[in-house]
């Protein structure tokens, strides 16, 4: 995943911005020429080598529809009105509670505008009048939306303390400038689509104002990609050096009942973290409004207690890795259930990773933002490490930074992941227990498993592996010998030893044993 500066003249950020307006106007354009294909295939993250072996690894097509969706919604929208942050001179709509309190206050359907992005692995939609956001991401595997559908559209007390709101809609969300959401969660974006041999993308956009800092994502479907692709653009099109935040938040729910069991587990890598807020008394910072990372404790395990998993919570916990992001992949994995979702992010560019759960044994009332005790957790990816840092952008500079999410199964846990693979591994008894899922489809004989121990690279496993597909995934039993987990390392490599996912060092596919 490459992430980029540039330094762009307000020209060039005009003649973008015109551009992104007749995509607009004209809606979804085919791509036909070769250029074009290979412009949305860098933008999906497709190599050209990818484009030669398309056709023989997968038959997949994407396609792009434009439809609507009717969402039970509470009457907020007539008691709005608008302040400005006058720092970033960004407006935001506020709700005036005392007025919109003294009303009746029923959901009643509103249709909403629904963009669909479709492969023969995934399903994925958009909403653009409400932030722009990710909507739902289904598994065709399963036919199950792994991200949280709020049923109704309500309003919360949450969001920036100077907004007095927010919607937990649901999917992922986009938050600029200001921690707790940002301002542009309920606004409408800008959409336009480039369509191709390649696949679909679709960028929202939330202003095309020149006197603020702004964003554009670029999400895109590869045809034979079990993954989604999101591409954020922080744009700065002033002269002078703004800091500011930038997180996106995806509310995660897997399987099929639309609600996180006790047995969901964060997948974070830190091996410390530190709370931004909660109220379980057996943490650091309970009941303390913090102002810093300073109550931190041990993860997964604190005080004998693995709090990775929503079972052993008491209230809500938010909370970051410590000191940034521990490895470039985090996500929840529902163990009842056997699913769960993947990011897959530059972790030395979006340094940023938080979790947050309504709680488990005393969880914050389910009436807060929904009718039918339906929720989710949260997973959140930022620039910089917490909400208490800025990141900072020069003026006429963009950030850019690719990073990719999928769904996974029956992996029974996740120990690495890459944009090709996710790699479970269980230690069972003398035994290596591993689950195999790939991101794209592979012809028998064209990748292979590896087992060494790493101080000697002496080989306990290889296997030439059959046909994989997404959301099929390959398990394995390896003899151990008497090796402990933490003493081998495991590779699937493709038909030319490179690297798609793997545990421990991977140096030992270099290794030639002495004659």
């Amino acid at each position: 995943m490459e992430a980029r500066i540039t330094n762009r003249r307000m020209r060039t950020l005009c003649l973008w911005g015109s551009v992104l307006l007749l995509l607009i106007v004209l809606g979804p354009l085919p791509s036909t020429t070769a250029e074009d294909a290979m412009e949305a295939a860098n933008t999906l993250g497709i190599t050209a080598q990818d484009l030669a072996s398309a056709t023989s690894v997968s038959s997949g097509n994407t396609a792009f529809t434009q439809s609507t969706i009717s969402i039970p919604t509470y009457p907020y929208a007539d008691f709005l009105y608008w302040e400005t942050n006058t720092y970033y001179n960004i407006r935001y709509p506020v709700l005036n509670w005392t007025a919109y309190e003294q009303n009746p206050r029923t959901p009643v359907p509103q249709d909403y505008e629904l963009l669909v992005l479709e492969n023969d692995f995934l399903k994925v939609t958009l909403l653009p009048e409400l932030g722009g956001r990710i909507y739902q991401l289904y598994d065709k595997s399963t036919g199950h939306n792994q991200l949280y559908q709020n049923p109704v559209i309500k309003p919360t007390k949450w969001g920036p303390p100077e907004q007095r709101w927010w919607l937990a809609v649901g999917g992922i969300e986009w938050c600029l400038p200001v921690e707790e959401h940002g301002y542009e969660w309920g606004i409408p974006w800008s959409w336009s689509v480039i369509t191709s041999t390649t696949g679909v993308t679709i960028t929202v956009r939330d202003t095309e104002l020149d006197d603020r800092i702004r964003t554009a994502i670029d999400i895109g479907l590869p045809h034979n990609r079990a993954y989604l692709v999101v591409t954020p653009h922080i744009e700065n099109p002033t002269f002078a050096p703004i800091p500011y935040k930038f997180w996106l938040n995806a509310q995660v729910a897997p399987g099929a009942a639309n609600k996180p069991g006790g047995n969901t587990q964060w997948i974070f890598n830190a091996d410390e973290v530190a709370v931004h807020s909660t109220e379980d008394a057996r943490l650091p910072g309970d009941g303390k409004t913090i102002t810093g990372p300073d109550y931190r404790f041990s993860w997964p395990v604190y005080n004998g207690v693995d709090y990775s998993f929503l079972h052993n919570l008491d209230d809500w916990l938010g909370f970051f890795e410590y000191p940034q992001a521990g490895a470039d992949f985090t996500g929840v994995y529902d163990h009842d259930s056997n699913e769960g979702v993947l990011r897959v992010f530059p972790s030395e560019v979006a340094r940023g990773s938080k979790g947050f759960s309504y709680g488990w044994g005393n969880p914050i009332p389910w009436s807060y933002w929904t009718d039918d005790g339906s929720s989710g957790v949260e997973l959140h990816g930022g620039v910089a490490p917490t909400f208490w840092d800025n990141a900072l952008l020069n003026g006429w500079e963009t950030l850019s930074w690719s990073e990719v999410w999928y769904p996974i199964g029956n992996v029974g846990g996740v120990t690495e992941a890459t944009r090709e693979a996710t790699l479970g591994l269980e230690q069972n008894g003398d035994n290596l227990e591993i689950n195999l899922q790939v991101t794209r489809a592979w012809q028998a004989g064209e990748s292979r498993l590896f087992v060494w121990e790493r101080a000697s690279c002496y080989e306990l496993g290889y296997q030439d592996l059959p046909a994989l597909a997404p959301g099929v995934p390959y398990q394995t039993i390896i003899p151990l010998q008497g090796h402990a987990l933490d003493a081998l390392a495991v590779a699937h490599v493709d038909a030319d030893n490179h690297v798609l996912a793997a545990y421990g060092p991977t140096s030992c596919l270099d290794y030639t044993h002495p004659q």
